[in-house]
Protein backbone atom coordinates (compact mmCIF):
# COMPACT_ATOMS: atom_id res chain seq x y z
CA UNK A 1 0.00 0.00 0.00
CA UNK A 2 1.04 3.54 -0.62
CA UNK A 3 1.33 6.12 2.16
CA UNK A 4 -0.79 9.12 1.25
CA UNK A 5 -0.25 11.15 4.42
CA UNK A 6 3.31 10.76 5.73
CA UNK A 7 2.71 13.21 8.56
CA UNK A 8 -0.22 11.15 9.85
CA UNK A 9 1.83 7.96 9.56
CA UNK A 10 4.65 9.44 11.65
CA UNK A 11 2.15 10.74 14.22
CA UNK A 12 0.39 7.39 14.46
CA UNK A 13 3.63 5.50 14.91
CA UNK A 14 4.77 7.93 17.61
CA UNK A 15 1.47 7.63 19.50
CA UNK A 16 1.64 3.83 19.26
CA UNK A 17 5.26 3.86 20.46
CA UNK A 18 4.29 5.85 23.56
CA UNK A 19 1.44 3.43 24.18
CA UNK A 20 3.75 0.44 23.85
CA UNK A 21 6.22 2.04 26.27
CA UNK A 22 3.39 2.57 28.80
CA UNK A 23 2.41 -1.08 28.42
CA UNK A 24 6.01 -2.20 28.84
CA UNK A 25 6.63 -0.04 31.92
CA UNK A 26 3.47 -1.30 33.62
CA UNK A 27 3.89 -4.94 32.64
CA UNK A 28 4.71 -6.15 36.16
CA UNK A 29 2.09 -4.12 38.00
CA UNK A 30 -1.12 -5.85 39.08
CA UNK A 31 -4.24 -4.62 37.29
CA UNK A 32 -6.92 -6.04 39.54
CA UNK A 33 -10.52 -6.02 38.35
CA UNK A 34 -13.01 -3.29 37.50
CA UNK A 35 -14.43 -3.64 41.00
CA UNK A 36 -10.99 -3.48 42.61
CA UNK A 37 -8.61 -1.45 40.45
CA UNK A 38 -4.91 -1.75 41.28
CA UNK A 39 -1.81 0.20 40.28
CA UNK A 40 -1.30 -1.35 36.85
CA UNK A 41 -4.84 -0.77 35.59
CA UNK A 42 -4.43 2.84 34.47
CA UNK A 43 -1.11 2.42 32.59
CA UNK A 44 -2.41 -0.70 30.87
CA UNK A 45 -5.68 0.92 29.77
CA UNK A 46 -4.06 4.17 28.64
CA UNK A 47 -1.29 2.25 26.85
CA UNK A 48 -3.83 0.08 25.06
CA UNK A 49 -5.91 3.09 24.04
CA UNK A 50 -2.80 4.86 22.76
CA UNK A 51 -1.75 1.85 20.69
CA UNK A 52 -5.25 1.64 19.21
CA UNK A 53 -5.37 5.39 18.51
CA UNK A 54 -1.93 5.22 16.90
CA UNK A 55 -3.06 2.34 14.70
CA UNK A 56 -6.14 4.31 13.62
CA UNK A 57 -4.10 7.41 12.79
CA UNK A 58 -1.44 5.38 10.96
CA UNK A 59 -4.09 3.38 9.10
CA UNK A 60 -5.84 6.57 8.08
CA UNK A 61 -2.59 7.73 6.48
CA UNK A 62 -2.97 4.93 3.94
CA UNK A 63 -6.46 6.04 2.90
CA UNK A 64 -6.63 9.84 3.09
CA UNK A 65 -4.32 12.33 1.39
CA UNK A 66 -2.46 14.59 3.78
CA UNK A 67 0.58 16.80 4.14
CA UNK A 68 4.14 15.58 3.75
CA UNK A 69 6.60 15.57 6.61
CA UNK A 70 8.08 19.03 7.18
CA UNK A 71 11.83 19.51 7.24
CA UNK A 72 13.36 19.41 10.71
CA UNK A 73 15.00 22.41 12.26
CA UNK A 74 17.68 20.72 14.34
CA UNK A 75 19.09 23.82 16.02
CA UNK A 76 16.26 24.32 18.57
CA UNK A 77 16.13 20.61 19.36
CA UNK A 78 19.89 20.39 19.89
CA UNK A 79 20.08 23.65 21.86
CA UNK A 80 17.28 22.81 24.28
CA UNK A 81 18.49 19.22 24.72
CA UNK A 82 22.05 20.38 25.41
CA UNK A 83 20.80 22.99 27.88
CA UNK A 84 18.69 20.52 29.86
CA UNK A 85 21.42 17.86 29.91
CA UNK A 86 24.02 20.42 30.99
CA UNK A 87 21.75 21.64 33.79
CA UNK A 88 21.12 18.09 34.99
CA UNK A 89 24.83 17.33 34.92
CA UNK A 90 25.98 20.48 36.72
CA UNK A 91 23.32 21.36 39.29
CA UNK A 92 24.74 19.01 41.94
CA UNK A 93 28.42 19.71 41.34
CA UNK A 94 28.48 23.41 40.47
CA UNK A 95 25.39 24.51 42.35
CA UNK A 96 22.05 25.99 41.35
CA UNK A 97 23.18 29.47 40.26
CA UNK A 98 25.96 28.37 37.85
CA UNK A 99 23.75 25.57 36.49
CA UNK A 100 20.94 28.02 35.71
CA UNK A 101 23.40 30.39 34.03
CA UNK A 102 24.74 27.52 31.89
CA UNK A 103 21.16 26.50 31.07
CA UNK A 104 20.32 30.02 29.89
CA UNK A 105 23.53 30.33 27.86
CA UNK A 106 23.04 27.02 26.05
CA UNK A 107 19.31 27.58 25.65
CA UNK A 108 20.17 30.84 23.92
CA UNK A 109 21.69 28.79 21.10
CA UNK A 110 18.29 27.25 20.31
CA UNK A 111 16.84 30.35 18.67
CA UNK A 112 17.88 33.78 17.59
CA UNK A 113 20.66 34.64 20.05
CA UNK A 114 20.16 37.52 22.47
CA UNK A 115 22.74 40.23 22.93
CA UNK A 116 25.06 39.70 25.93
CA UNK A 117 23.36 42.36 28.08
CA UNK A 118 19.80 41.01 27.93
CA UNK A 119 21.14 37.45 28.14
CA UNK A 120 23.04 38.24 31.36
CA UNK A 121 19.97 39.99 32.78
CA UNK A 122 17.77 37.00 31.92
CA UNK A 123 20.25 34.58 33.49
CA UNK A 124 20.55 36.66 36.65
CA UNK A 125 16.80 37.04 37.08
CA UNK A 126 16.17 33.33 36.49
CA UNK A 127 18.98 32.29 38.85
CA UNK A 128 17.69 34.63 41.57
CA UNK A 129 14.15 33.39 41.01
CA UNK A 130 15.25 29.76 41.28
CA UNK A 131 17.11 30.44 44.53
CA UNK A 132 14.13 32.34 45.93
CA UNK A 133 11.61 29.69 44.91
CA UNK A 134 13.42 26.41 45.46
CA UNK A 135 15.93 27.18 48.23
CA UNK A 136 14.15 29.82 50.30
CA UNK A 137 10.49 29.20 49.43
CA UNK A 138 10.34 25.42 49.27
CA UNK A 139 13.37 24.76 51.46
CA UNK A 140 14.93 22.25 49.06
CA UNK A 141 18.46 21.21 50.06
CA UNK A 142 20.11 22.47 46.89
CA UNK A 143 23.69 23.63 46.76
CA UNK A 144 23.52 27.25 45.59
CA UNK A 145 27.20 27.86 44.83
CA UNK A 146 30.07 25.49 43.97
CA UNK A 147 31.88 25.51 47.33
CA UNK A 148 29.48 27.31 49.68
CA UNK A 149 32.14 29.94 50.41
CA UNK A 150 29.89 32.69 49.11
CA UNK A 151 27.89 34.90 51.48
CA UNK A 152 25.78 32.94 53.93
CA UNK A 153 22.67 35.05 53.30
CA UNK A 154 22.15 33.15 50.03
CA UNK A 155 21.88 29.76 51.74
CA UNK A 156 18.77 28.70 53.67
Amino acid sequence: MRVRAPQDLASGLLIAAFGLSALWMGRDWPTGTLASVQSGFFPRMIGTLMVLAGAVVAGRSLLVHGPALPSWNWRPLAGVTAAVLAFAGTVETLGLVPAVLILVALGNLAGQPLRPGPLALLGGVLAAGCVALFVWGLGLPLQVWPLQVWPLWVSP
